[in-house]
Formats: C-alpha cells, structure tokens, sequence
C-alpha cells in the first residue's frame, strides 16, 4: 500500500531531518514539502494527499487552524513538542501525534496506523464528532469514538478506557458492542473490545496499545490478523 504524503513544516533544517527519515520508508511517497499552511492547503484542493505530516507550529495558521480548514478528512500525523497538544490532537480525530527527538520506529508505527485506518474504510477524521452516549455515575455522558482506546468486561458492567478517564457501564460486552461501528472495533477476547485504530503493535496472543497490553484469544486471532496483515 503506497501512501502519497506531504510534510508541512516551517524549519528547514528539521524538514530534511524528517525528509530522510521518511525516505527511509518504502511505502511512502512525497507529493509536496511546505513551510506554511497556505502553500498546503492549496496544494492539497488539486492533488492527491493520503498522509500528512503536520507540525503544531506554523505561521499564518497553526497546525490545529490548518486541520480545521481541511475540506476532507486525511490521515494526518502531528508533530509537536508539547505534551498538551496530544490530547487535542485525539480529540481532533488525528492519526497519531510524536514528540522530538524523531525515530524511524516510532514514525513507522504511525505510518502503519495511518495505513490500518486507510485499509478499515476511511480516515480516523471519519469519526469525528460521533459519539456513544451512556449512563456513568447517575447521568448520561457523551463520549467521542475517537477518544475510546478499549473496553472490558467488568461482570455485569462494561469498563470504557478512555484517553481522558475510565467509564463504568452496566451492559454486556455483547450489546455494547452493538452499538459501536464494525470498522473502527473489534472483539479480540470474550473480555476485550479493542479500537483498531489505536493499535500499535501485536504478537501471537496479545495486542499493544498505548503501552498497555490486551489478550489476543485463541478464536478472535484468525480474524485480528487478517484485518492487520492486509496493512
């Protein structure tokens, strides 16, 4: 799967940094390097983008500005030293956010993620603004699809992770999972309903996310890896 991408960033000296780091990745291909948004956006109307690679700090616009004024989803990974745009940058419905100093590990892995959303039927943005509405603690709560990681069997209850907290729901994994889009979750183990987008890696029997490690059951393991292996 070959992605055509573009990287917007205002520093020249770490846009080469990033530039052979990426070349470094067969499955990418570069339409366009830009120092603003601006130049991007306009590019972007014309010509075919698959990926960005976004950073947070730009003139004229910042990062989140030029997200916001995007005509069409993309897979767009974000690039920031400040620990308080990781959330937003979830909360925007973003692919994946990364921290200097710059790997070819950790960019890879963002690559794949952005693929695995490709492959499952749109871009994470696609979610955007969709919500599961539950009952927690005596009221109704709105939570984003997008902010879920997974969801746990807790006997009678069901426990939501979160990026922002964890939620207690009385409900069977079997209805809750009901009311969830097919493409974007998936029941790996009786007791785990995992957000495919989040994966950041797996083994024969487990799932990694967000550094925490979910079982991969025996009988969900042919069906987990078919969706991962066409990535």
């Amino acid at each position: 799967m070959l992605l055509n991408y573009i990287l917007i960033d205002p520093n020249p000296i770490q846009r080469l940094h990033l530039l052979q780091l990426f070349n470094k990745n067969k499955t990418l291909k570069l339409k366009g390097e830009f120092s603003n948004a601006v130049d991007a956006i306009n590019f972007i109307h014309y010509n075919n983008v698959d990926l960005i690679f976004l950073s947070a700090t730009l003139p004229i616009y910042s990062g989140f500005d030029f997200v916001e004024k995007l005509r069409d989803p993309h897979e767009i990974i974000l690039l920031t030293n400040q620990p308080q745009d990781a959330l937003k940058a979830y909360e925007l419905g973003l692919t994946d956010c990364i921290a200097p100093p710059f790997s070819k590990g950790r960019i890879d892995s963002a690559i794949d993620r952005a693929k695995r959303n490709l492959l499952l039927g749109g871009t994470s943005k696609s979610v955007k603004g969709e919500v599961i509405e539950i009952k927690h603690d005596f009221k109704t709560e709105k939570i984003p699809l997008e902010n879920i990681k997974w969801i746990e069997a807790m006997g009678d209850y069901v426990r939501i992770i979160s990026y922002e907290k964890k939620y207690m729901v009385l409900s069977t994994m079997k209805a809750f999972i009901e009311k969830l889009p097919g493409n974007h979750f998936l029941r790996i183990h009786k007791s785990y309903i995992i957000n495919m987008r989040k994966v950041v890696n797996y083994s024969s029997n487990k799932v990694y996310i967000d550094g925490s490690e979910i079982p991969l059951s025996r009988n969900k393991k042919k069906n987990f890896r078919e969706i991962m292996n066409q990535i």
